[in-house]
Order: C-alpha cells, then sequence, then structure tokens
C-alpha cells in the first residue's frame, strides 16, 4: 500500500510536469517591414531594425536611402509597448506601439499630427 501511494506521488508529479507548458511572448527583436502613411511628404516605407546594444533595445528605420537611429526607444516586455523619438529634416517626431505576434501597430506624431504606423515581421 505503501509504495502505490509513493507510485501515484511521482506520477501525479511527473504528469504535472509534462502539461506545464512554457509559451515564449513575441519578441520585437528582428526586421520588419513598416508603412507610415498620411503624412504631408507623402508615405513613407522601409526596413525597421529591432536589436539590443549591452542588454538595451534600439531601433533604425531605413527611410530615404538612409537610417534614422530612434533615440530613447524603450521597450516594456509585459504592456508589449514601444516609443522613442527622433530628428526628420529638423522636426521632432514622437513612436509609439504595440508588438503583437508579427505586428507592429502604432502611430509617428510629428508637428501636431499622429499618421499611422504598421509593421510586419520580414521573412
Amino acid at each position: 500500500m505503501k509504495h502505490t501511494l509513493y507510485f501515484l506521488l511521482c506520477l501525479l508529479i511527473f504528469s504535472s510536469c509534462a502539461s506545464t507548458k512554457t509559451s515564449k511572448a513575441p519578441s520585437p527583436m528582428g526586421l520588419w517591414n513598416y508603412t507610415i502613411t498620411g503624412t504631408p511628404e507623402g508615405d513613407f516605407n522601409g526596413v525597421m531594425t529591432i536589436g539590443e546594444v549591452d542588454k538595451v533595445p534600439t531601433a533604425k528605420l531605413a527611410v530615404n536611402g538612409g537610417e534614422l537611429a530612434i533615440e530613447k526607444f524603450v521597450y516594456n516586455k509585459e504592456t508589449k509597448k514601444m516609443s522613442g523619438e527622433f530628428d526628420y529634416n529638423g522636426t521632432p517626431v514622437y513612436f509609439d506601439a504595440v508588438l503583437g505576434d508579427d505586428v507592429i501597430d502604432g502611430g509617428m506624431s510629428a508637428g501636431g499630427g499622429t499618421f499611422p504606423f504598421k509593421a510586419t515581421r520580414k521573412k
């Protein structure tokens, strides 16, 4: 009887470990095809690169043959929100977005207007 109880206890422990599933939250790291729509200068698209330097998240946009670093880039793993700012031709631009599984949705604000920003993970 005692051995049966130990056996059942071990079986319960092993089965609970086997049924525990670890889910990995989506990460913003990588390359993203982005589009910014409705700006006074027209629509913009290109590739956004999100990486890490010394465990600090970094982001940059490829635009018009160059790159714009998003300064003060912040990503919150719990809320999946990201933000930052950069200067575009003398105009400060503010970035706010939320990470989905393979999509980033948000906006770019500049000169009193907010313009939709959408990015999809580059495959």
